[in-house]
């Protein structure tokens, strides 16, 4: 069984799952490090422990909106996949919507929403290590997504129920 999969083909559909479960599985061990002070950022760990799912939610759609788009991308810059290549391009997205997101948040006034208010916390708090740290979940959510696309549907299927049942959890860990 090969390690890796190609994940850049925007039609095939059938990777959708291995990139959810990919983004996920991240998702879930940032929230379980982010709770036990691994990452030390009060703001974070602000963020979910008051937006909980909705945090989720969040982090989870950003990621696979720029995997998705990096699909679409993938074969205008390059005819043959790789899984470096595919990530750095990734990478380029996510960084351009991170600094469009912070100009977009730091905009609207303190008080319209809830989310952009702990943005503008958070980025004071720690500044540009937001991209570092979005950049790594970029990273591992990629490797994982096009590891999980050599897994059957049966086995993506049972890795998600596991993910999804673990998350709620995670988020209610008492540190």
């Amino acid at each position: 069984m090969k390690l890796f999969s190609d994940i850049s083909n925007f039609n095939n559909v059938s990777d959708y799952l291995p990139i959810l479960n990919g983004i996920l599985f991240v998702e879930t061990f940032i929230i379980f490090f982010t709770l036990h002070n691994f990452f030390r950022s009060k703001k974070l760990t602000f963020w979910y422990q008051k937006f909980q799912l909705s945090a989720v939610l969040a982090d989870v759609t950003i990621v696979f909106l720029v995997i998705i788009l990096t699909r679409f991308l993938y074969p205008f810059f390059f005819s043959q996949f790789s899984l470096i290549l595919f990530i750095l391009l990734a990478l380029f997205l996510q960084i351009t919507h991170d600094i469009l997101f912070y100009k977009f948040f730091t905009w609207v006034p303190r008080g319209i929403n809830a989310m952009l208010d702990v943005f503008k916390d958070y980025a004071t708090e720690i500044k540009q290590k937001a991209i570092i740290g979005d950049s790594m979940i970029m990273i591992f959510s990629s490797l994982l997504a096009s590891h999980f696309a050599t897994y059957s549907f049966n086995m993506n299927i049972i890795n998600l129920i596991f993910t999804l049942y673990f998350i709620p959890y995670v988020l209610f860990i008492k540190y």
